[in-house]
């Protein structure tokens, strides 16, 4: 047994390896496990990480997942109701456009309930408005 416990020392001390930095005449670097002319020794150890401590493996990734997918449900939701709202309001402008350029007088009704026939200054004005608004807002 003691025997066993010795050649797995012995097997066991080569595993410690030094690395070796050669510079030869022409200046050519190689890196080598044995020393030899013009060899310095390197320290191989791992360097630390750069906030200086190691953190800890997260142990619930499960949860994090699902909060994640949460939070992408939500955006897309979110998304969703504002593309809906563009495409009404979208809608709503071209309505009022094609309403402006058609080739009847456009009324509207006063507060009083009585009909008003829009100026043409008035409807030029309010049709480069849409036009400028749906270039500027809608695809």
């Amino acid at each position: 047994m003691r025997l066993l416990a010795i050649l797995l020392f012995a097997m066991a001390c080569p595993a410690h390896a030094q690395m070796y930095k050669c510079t030869n005449e022409r200046g050519v670097v190689q890196y080598t496990d044995k020393p030899g002319p013009g060899c310095k020794e390197v320290d191989i150890r791992p360097s630390p990480p750069i906030s200086g401590t190691l953190q800890k493996p997260k142990e619930d990734l499960g949860r994090e997942e699902a909060e994640f997918r949460k939070r992408q449900i939500d955006r897309d939701a979110s998304l969703a109701e504002e593309y809906k709202a563009q495409a009404e309001r979208c809608g709503r402008l071209r309505r009022e456009l094609a309403l402006l350029n058609g080739s009847r007088r456009v009324v509207r009704i006063n507060e009083r309930g009585e009909r008003e026939f829009m100026d043409d200054s008035v409807r030029d004005q309010q049709v480069a408005n849409y036009e400028r608004e749906i270039a500027a807002r809608c695809p």
